[in-house]
């Protein structure tokens, strides 16, 4: 049961440094004026309402990176922008229209937001297809929006430092606990080998001196480890 509580405290300090680090990627990124891309998908952060109800503000999106030729209708989309209100930002809207080539070879793709109102945008090309719409990362976009706020890195620094604090509290608790156990049975063997009566040492006795080597060892392995992540 210990053994499982540590495995899960481990695993949700993993987790939660591994969300962190992502938004941290995002922003970063988004400072430098580049697009976060990871293994062919970008991950965007929604600013709009134009996609409610199916994608509402500060929702993270994960987008596949595509061409305009991979684009057909019902597909929704990330584009850049280049006219109008949408010059200059990635745009995340619905393809509601077969896309044609024109005599030229120009793929031209007509979108739009799902929102109740919403109007067509410019018709874009091809070449401003950024990918398609994969899914919306729902725990990732709690994530982003604590952290966005002041707040969230106060939240979070908690988070570690009392992560971290329980471990090293543990890990003291089971040292001492060692040598506690090692103690007593030190001092039962050494009664027993004083007495003449070494052979009298029963199985009892001699499982708890073994336990207690390997609960000193066990700690000692932990206080190392430990030492080297720091």
């Amino acid at each position: 049961m210990k053994t499982s509580k540590r495995i899960l405290n481990i695993l949700s300090t993993v987790l939660l440094l591994a969300a962190a680090g992502v938004v941290i990627f995002v922003f970063v990124l988004r400072l430098t004026g580049a697009k976060p891309k990871l293994f062919g998908y970008y991950i965007f952060n929604v600013v709009s309402d134009s996609m409610t109800p199916m994608i509402n503000i500060d929702d993270v999106i994960l987008v596949k990176e595509c061409s305009g030729a991979d684009v057909k209708k019902g597909d929704i989309i990330t584009y850049r922008g280049q006219s109008g209100d949408f010059a200059g930002k990635d745009v995340t809207h619905k393809v509601i229209e077969e896309p044609v080539t024109d005599t030229g070879g120009t793929i031209r793709i007509q979108t739009q937001g799902i929102k109740e109102g919403a109007i067509k945008d410019p018709v874009i090309t091809g070449e401003q297809v950024l990918g398609k719409y994969v899914r919306t990362m729902k725990i990732l976009s709690i994530v982003f929006f604590i952290f966005r706020k002041w707040y969230g890195l106060v939240i979070f620094l908690l988070i570690i430092f009392a992560l971290l604090g329980k471990e090293v509290y543990n890990l003291a608790k089971l040292s001492r606990k060692a040598d506690q156990v090692e103690e007593l049975t030190q001092e039962q063997l050494k009664e027993i080998i004083a007495s003449g009566n070494a052979e009298a040492l029963t199985d009892e006795q001699a499982e708890q001196i073994l336990q207690a080597a390997q609960a000193k060892k066990e700690a000692e392995q932990s206080k190392a480890n430990k030492e080297k992540e720091d």
